[in-house]
């Protein structure tokens, strides 16, 4: 029996790996317990001690305005290099006159000559009415927030959009826009002058340059706004431009929807009925299908000749006719071609069954090569 139990003794090897495991195991049970200690303990330390809370809270607070300011700070700086890169043309342009040659519902225009090249050339320069009640912090917002929307606008190179040439600071409070003169003048006035002599090839050349200005500006996410026969200007050759795109936006933000919308009915004639509809105290939302709106009374009065409404004189009365759903008719002594007549009331259904730009672009293309066939 006692050599039995002594068969069954550990050897010494295997004690010794008997005590090595135990260590371990008590090692991994203190580590563990440490751990605990450490991590958990200080988990109920923070969850028992409000003033910890409130620290810890701080301090993530700190972090995040840290951050907040940092990334503004990139994105002023990215501004500020922006905005300088427009030029400045300021005592640069002499003007033609004491007044302005016109007036808009929210700017001025002035005549003005600018050296270019070597030579001397013809600019209009656009100013943004100032009020009364604009403080100077007031100001200084109002005038970045123009600067901004003419980076916009002095990034667009197209031949039927507007070039931006420089900007002004001599020309009243907020920051002046100076472009080149079109000596035609704006769409109406020009329609007035020659309704005699413009061919069907002229009108649709028109045409096809405010589609294609259209087009390009859509595809750079923009939104004219205002598109009327006094935004589509006429350069001496007889090429057509639009003008004034983007700023509808600034004066929303400026002088507020009721200001906004009295204006807006001011170009009733051209505009689209849902904006004229909005009550005055509502958001008013501008799209692109409110241009297509807008592209459909400019083929009327290409066409035509003649402002939309052209039997009405009184603009509140085209208003209550709008808002009614009537829209405009053509001049019963013009005959304007079937299919024409269809491509302008499409443009003015409910803004999802309106044509696209692209529609557009198609239409007038294809009405071009007919005529020249």
């Amino acid at each position: 029996m006692r050599r039995n139990k002594e068969e069954t003794k550990p050897t010494e090897d295997e004690v010794k790996k008997e005590e090595g495991q135990a260590q371990r195991r008590e090692g991994l049970t203190r580590h563990a317990e440490n751990s605990t200690r450490r991590f958990g303990g200080e988990e109920r330390r923070l969850t028992q001690d409000p003033m910890l809370q409130v620290a810890k809270r701080q301090e993530n607070e700190v972090r995040r305005k840290d951050e907040e300011a940092r990334l503004k700070g990139e994105t002023a700086r990215a501004m500020e290099e922006e905005l300088h890169s427009l030029e400045d043309l300021t005592n640069k342009v002499q003007r033609r006159s004491s007044y302005p040659v016109a007036s808009g519902g929210f700017g001025d225009i002035w005549k003005g000559v600018l050296v270019k090249h070597g030579r001397d050339v013809q600019v209009a320069v656009k100013t943004i009415r100032a009020f009364e009640s604009d403080n100077e912090e007031v100001t200084r917002k109002k005038a970045n927030r123009v600067r901004r929307e003419l980076k916009v606008w002095e990034r667009l190179k197209h031949n039927g959009i507007l070039p931006l040439w420089g900007v002004a600071n001599d020309f009243g409070p907020y920051i002046a826009m100076v472009c080149p003169w079109a000596d035609n003048g704006a769409l109406t006035g020009f329609l007035d002058r020659r309704q005699n002599v413009l061919s069907s090839q002229d009108k649709f050349a028109l045409l096809n340059d405010i589609a294609l200005g259209l087009q390009y500006l859509h595809s750079k996410t923009v939104v004219h706004g205002d598109l009327t026969g006094s935004n589509v200007l006429i350069y001496g050759n007889g090429r057509a431009c639009l003008a004034d795109f983007g700023l509808s936006t600034i004066i929303l933000e400026f002088v507020g929807t009721s200001y906004f919308t009295s204006s807006i009915r001011g170009n009733v004639r051209w505009v689209d009925a849902e904006l004229c509809e909005a009550p005055e105290d509502s958001e008013v939302s501008l799209s692109t299908e409110c241009d297509i709106y807008s592209f459909g009374s400019i083929t009327l009065q290409i066409l035509t000749c003649k402002v939309p409404y052209y039997y009405v004189k009184n603009d509140m009365a085209v208003l209550a006719q709008v808002i009614t759903g009537k829209k405009p008719e053509p001049p019963k002594e013009l005959q304007i071609a079937s299919g024409h007549w269809s491509f302008i009331q499409r443009c003015w259904l409910p803004r999802a069954s309106r044509p696209s730009v692209r529609d557009i672009v198609a239409f007038v293309g294809w009405e071009r090569q007919a005529l020249s066939s």
